[in-house]
């Protein structure tokens, strides 16, 4: 013990021992070498041919091409075939009121009348005086026959006789004009006055709506407005999941400055006005048929630069084919670009690249392999 404790306090007083110590045994493990690196194997190599010969296995069908209509999709709204704002004529009191909101009027039916005043009794002089200047005209006449009138006296007669009737008309116009009728057939859309109401000439009255047909009013693209014609059909779809069939009446020849897109007006019957002005409607106007394939959204996919395309398998290969959508449905998109039987990588497109070696199963191959296991 005391041997022990001298040692101690020998290394403690001479520190020079405890660095003699550490360099021999640095020196001693220097010279044995690393045995850990020594027992490490070159795997440079063999990294290498594994990655070469790294295959993924990804999930494919078959998609053959069949033939697709191309469609053009628009959204848009119902509007009436016309609007007729109805607007007093003549001035006076509303004293009766024949048709209200809501109803289905007829070309020539009532809708207001106004109040007469005095216009039937100055019917009444004018059509007295229209007599008088008659008789006056016609024995003009006589004697200018005869020679005892001239022709200054006998032209006299004749604008007397012209102005009686004039106003003869004018009154008789007045007074058919107090009676306020329907302009067409159609829905009293809105009504302005009651009876009561006075009317000065311009004043509004009534709107009417004619629905029938109804108007489906869309904006089509400077890109596909050339594809359209007058008379070419149109699949109309409302709000309420009515589906309607009509033709296109109208196309603009002037793009609108704000939105640079074509007004088009799709006509459809509605015989019994069931159909409502004023409904959200999705338009499709059939183009043209081409071939293509019918995929789900998830099997698409963007290149390096940022192009929308599908992922394939050819002779083992990735390739990247680049599509064309044609429409979209609620169940796929329809792609245009393939004229031949693809194959196309439904599951494992997002870990692979153009070119990469793939092993390609179908649906049918993987259930197999999973019930096999």
């Amino acid at each position: 013990m005391a041997g022990a404790n001298s040692f101690l306090n020998a290394i403690a007083t001479r520190p020079y021992f405890i660095a003699i110590i550490l360099t021999v045994f640095l020196v001693a493990w220097m010279a044995s070498g690393n045995p850990a690196q020594s027992a490490q194997p070159d795997v440079s190599s063999t990294d290498n041919a594994d990655v070469e010969e790294m295959v993924t296995t990804v999930r494919v069908k078959q998609f053959s091409p069949q033939p697709v209509t191309k469609t053009l999709t628009l959204y848009g709204r119902t509007e009436p075939n016309r609007n007729a704002r109805i607007g007093a004529e003549v001035s006076g009191q509303v004293v009766q009121v024949f048709a209200k909101r809501g109803a289905m009027v007829q070309q020539g039916d009532p809708i207001v009348r106004l109040e007469m005043n005095d216009r039937q009794s100055q019917l009444d002089k004018a059509n007295a005086m229209l007599r008088q200047r008659q008789i006056e005209y016609d024995g003009v006449k006589k004697l200018n026959q005869k020679g005892f009138q001239g022709r200054a006296r006998l032209a006299e007669a004749e604008a007397s006789l012209i102005d009686a009737k004039a106003n003869v008309a004018a009154l008789t116009l007045q007074i058919d004009k107090t009676l306020i009728k329907a302009p067409l057939t159609g829905i009293l859309n809105e009504r302005m006055v009651e009876v009561g109401d006075y009317l000065a000439i311009g004043d509004p009255v009534a709107q009417i709506s004619d629905i029938d047909p109804l108007i489906v009013v869309g904006d089509v693209t400077e890109k596909n407005i050339t594809g359209l014609s007058l008379g070419q059909k149109a699949h109309v779809e409302l709000i309420d999941g009515s589906a309607l069939a009509g033709s296109i009446r109208y196309i603009s020849s002037v793009s609108s400055p704000a939105t640079n897109t074509f007004r088009i007006e799709v006509a459809i019957e509605n015989p019994d006005n069931s159909l409502l002005a004023g409904l959200s409607a999705e338009l499709e106007v059939p183009l043209e048929e081409t071939a293509g394939i019918k995929v789900t959204p998830a099997v698409l996919a963007l290149d390096d630069d940022g192009n929308l395309g599908i992922k394939s398998v050819e002779q083992d290969r990735v390739v990247f084919s680049p599509i064309k959508v044609i429409k979209a449905e609620e169940d796929g998109v329809w792609l245009a670009g393939f004229e031949q039987e693809v194959t196309v990588i439904t599951v494992g497109q997002g870990f692979v690249n153009p070119g990469d070696k793939v092993s390609a199963v179908t649906a049918q191959d993987a259930a197999a392999t999973e019930t096999q296991l």
